[in-house]
């Protein structure tokens, strides 16, 4: 179903552009995109050359002004956006005090500036357990908080150390002393976890709390993009939020695990299997990567269904061919190994999984193109989005007529 009407959009934290895809193809204008990053920026252009791009800082003024300028004369119908997830992913260090976690009060300043009918904000499944400090702490709180959090900090510094050493040894010291230590430092914060829960809340629920002040209701659900048609299991949380007295709808699936009543999932085999032998091919993102010959011969032993470096499944893992695939992750170059050749994907066949379309071309390295992929929004999860948006405008549409 497409929209019968352009509905007007702007598309914040948009990195190469997966959601504003699937938007497009729902039949939305993007009119404009912000992005900080440089070369997801450009990638970002190469495929919306009609769309306004500011790059840049979106906590600045300047450029949150040159936002608001291109709706000067405008209505923004839609706006769209995930606010960076490292702050939230399980993946991560899930430190509560990571600025990035916070940036969704940019989010929230520009919607009651733009007053879009109806906003989405994405991301990650993290976010559903992930608490901040409470808004309200009093100064004594606030004090008797502090030793919790700076455990806290200093229990980060140990996993990003131990992470790093193990990535490299020779740089980075990790030995029985430090295990010691950050053994002692998860005792000493079990010991005053009960004493500091209180102080802290559901992040989810400060989210909601911001939108209320500012007019908006707001619901949001874990979405698994293979039920939309997309050959990967990626979970994303979607907040959609609006003033106008309508119910609040997210997409229904499209497919089943099991094929009863819908169609049964995408699988990977059904959306790379052309390019298995297809030649590296630049232009098209088709990069092939070359092994050295011991990892080649570990790849080679790596069986359907586990990991090059076993327990380490994120990285390196060689996914079920008639399956939908695991979540595409950048994961620093330790993507996804092709079910049948000995060779991590490349890039296109990553993008595939992500449901975006062939003329989609990524701009910059292969690391920063991986990073992008692995960074975005499935493109048929985000047109099934806006189709449950599209239907929703239009039910504003009947309230205003």
């Amino acid at each position: 179903m497409m929209t019968d009407k352009k509905y007007k959009v702007l598309d914040l934290f948009a990195g190469c552009g997966g959601l504003s895809k699937g938007f497009e193809q729902a039949g939305f204008n993007i009119i404009g995109a912000n992005e900080f990053w440089g070369p997801a920026g450009e990638t970002y252009m190469k495929n919306h050359p009609e769309t306004i791009f500011v790059p840049g800082d979106v906590t600045l003024d300047e450029t949150k002004q040159q936002i608001y300028n291109i709706f000067e004369n405008k209505k923004c119908d839609v706006l769209t956006g995930g606010p960076p997830c490292q702050g939230f992913s399980t993946a991560g260090l899930r430190d509560p005090d990571d600025p990035r976690g916070r940036l969704f009060e940019d989010y929230v300043e520009i919607v009651e500036k733009l007053q879009p009918k109806i906003f989405v904000m994405e991301n990650v499944k993290g976010i559903l357990t992930m608490e901040h400090d409470r808004e309200d702490l009093s100064e004594e709180e606030t004090k008797d908080f502090e030793s919790y959090k700076l455990l806290e900090k200093e229990r980060a510094g140990l996993v990003l150390l131990r992470k790093k050493s193990k990535n490299n040894p020779e740089k980075f010291k990790w030995g029985s002393s430090e295990m010691m230590q950050l053994d002692q430092v998860r005792k000493d914060l079990r010991l005053q976890m009960k004493d500091t829960m209180q102080f802290r809340e559901k992040i989810t629920d400060q989210i909601l709390r911001r939108f209320k002040k500012i007019g908006y209701n707001v619901k949001f659900k874990l979405l698994t993009a293979s039920d939309f048609g997309v050959p990967q299991k990626r979970q994303r949380v979607i907040f959609i939020g609006t003033k106008f007295p309508i119910e609040i709808k997210h997409p229904e699936p499209t497919h089943s695990k099991d094929g009863v009543n819908l169609p049964i999932w995408n699988t990977v085999r059904n959306a790379i299997d052309d390019l298995s032998d297809k030649p590296e091919d630049i232009s098209f993102n088709h990069i092939i990567t070359t092994h050295g010959p011991e990892f080649l011969e570990k790849i080679r032993n790596t069986k359907i269904g586990s990991s090059v470096f076993g327990g380490y499944a994120d990285a390196f893992f060689r996914n079920q061919p008639d399956e939908p695939s695991r979540t595409v992750k950048e994961n620093h170059g330790g993507v996804l190994v092709h079910y049948k050749n000995n060779r991590v994907m490349t890039p296109r066949e990553l993008a595939r999984l992500q449901s975006f379309p062939d003329d989609f071309i990524f701009a910059s390295s292969k690391s920063n193109i991986l990073k992008q992929i692995g960074n975005a929004v499935p493109v048929g999860l985000a047109n099934a989005i806006g189709e449950a948006v599209s239907d929703m405008l239009k039910e504003i549409e009947k309230l205003n007529n």
